[in-house]
């Protein structure tokens, strides 16, 4: 069980890794497939998409395969992507390249935390978290590499090239020590109109959380700069604090959710996370908005692995189902929540623009309470996000 843990872990920080490369080299990227800003949005949109359109896909699929056999294929299509990108020279190109990589990190994102879940489950004690602190190292890791890389002017093809390399024998080394498909959830869903309340819920409370994690990713140095004239370097703090204070944070959630109950540390989270963005909006200090951010990271940190585990454990609704659902809107979230921000700012400034998020994680801390597992009812109905819109399957 232990080396299986370690293989998921693998997994999870590689997933990281591919996204903290990818955002450190996205301007030299640019350059190479000779992009104005306009069109690189439009590249990126098609990331967004990927991963939108292959998370409920993922979901269905590690219910009716395993999820140990959508988890290697995703992290090669990632890997392989990735290096499509890097030999890019237009926006067709780039975008092609760019949805497979969301594709793969959907794919990726839901059926490792399948296996994550079927893990918790064979052995009774929570995990989830540990798992996701793995990504959010790698992400750490993998935009340290971007940087070395870039100040080395190693092309991305190369570091590209390099990084699928060294992913793909790790993940082929390890695919093995995977839980088999007979461990996943073995609870099947019908596609019926309408999702069971707690899936609802659940997908609000994780639409609050991603909205308030893009919110950091993508206004917390601009607000230093803007609001206080930090320069780059120290404004660029904000989110190494927020992004530090998450992944240490996940680091200990297991064992925080095992002395307090989900409950209680979904809705501590949010708290902390609204005082420290309240505190970081209110006073104006770069010390003490650089501590709100951190403490923002910190309080989130521990909430989408909660939020997992409970749509992992309702009732009519398969693990990797549940998951897919609830990483779906919860993504929807963090694509909508900087541009929201972002026109607000126009109108109102951005310190009351970043308001939002207060409110989003006061609104987290209210659903705090969907955030506690339920008991699987036998034999009932189950359902599954419909592909189409429509009654499928």
């Amino acid at each position: 069980m232990r080396t299986t843990r370690l293989a998921i872990g693998l997994y999870s920080f590689a997933d990281g890794v591919l996204i903290g490369s990818w955002a450190g080299r996205i301007p030299a990227v640019q350059q190479h497939a000779s992009l104005t800003n306009a069109r690189l949005g439009l590249a990126l949109f098609a990331a967004s998409l990927g991963a939108l359109v292959a998370m409920p896909l993922a979901g269905r699929l590690c219910e009716r395969i395993g999820s140990r056999r959508v988890t290697l294929p995703g992290l090669l299509i990632g890997s392989g992507s990735l290096v499509a990108a890097s030999l890019a020279t237009g926006l067709p190109g780039l975008a092609a390249a760019l949805f497979g990589f969301g594709a793969a990190f959907g794919a990726i994102n839901v059926s490792a935390n399948a296996q994550g879940l079927a893990l918790e489950r064979l052995s009774g004690r929570p995990m989830l978290s540990s798992f996701h602190a793995a990504f959010s190292a790698g992400g750490l890791v993998g935009a340290g590499l971007a940087a070395l890389a870039a100040g080395m002017k190693l092309e991305p093809r190369i570091h590209f090239a390099a990084l699928a390399t060294a992913l793909t024998i790790i993940g082929v080394a390890t695919v093995r020590f995977l839980l088999p498909p007979d461990a996943d959830d073995a609870a099947k869903s019908r596609t019926l109109a309408r999702p069971p309340r707690a899936i609802v819920v659940l997908s609000a409370a994780a639409f609050c959380t991603m909205l308030a994690e893009g919110a950091a990713v993508d206004w917390s140095a601009v607000y230093l700069s803007h609001s206080f004239g930090a320069a780059t370097g120290i404004a660029a703090l904000a989110y190494t604090a927020f992004s530090l204070a998450m992944t240490m944070s996940r680091t200990v959630g297991d064992g925080l959710n095992r002395r307090v109950g989900p409950v209680t540390l979904a809705r501590s989270g949010a708290v902390v996370a609204t005082v420290g963005l309240g505190l970081a909006l209110a006073i104006g200090s770069v010390p003490v908005a650089i501590a709100g951010f951190a403490a923002m990271g910190a309080g989130l940190g521990v909430v989408v692995p909660v939020l997992f585990r409970a749509a992992a454990s309702t009732a009519t609704v398969s693990a990797s189902v549940g998951v897919a659902a609830v990483s779906t809107i919860g993504w929807f979230g963090f694509l909508a929540g900087p541009p929201a921000i972002g026109f607000a700012a126009s109108a109102f400034g951005l310190r009351a623009a970043l308001g939002i998020v207060v409110l989003a994680t006061l609104t987290l801390a209210v659903l705090a309470g969907s955030a506690g597992p339920s008991r699987r009812t036998a034999g009932a109905a189950h359902w599954t996000p419909a592909l189409d819109g429509a009654r499928c399957g």
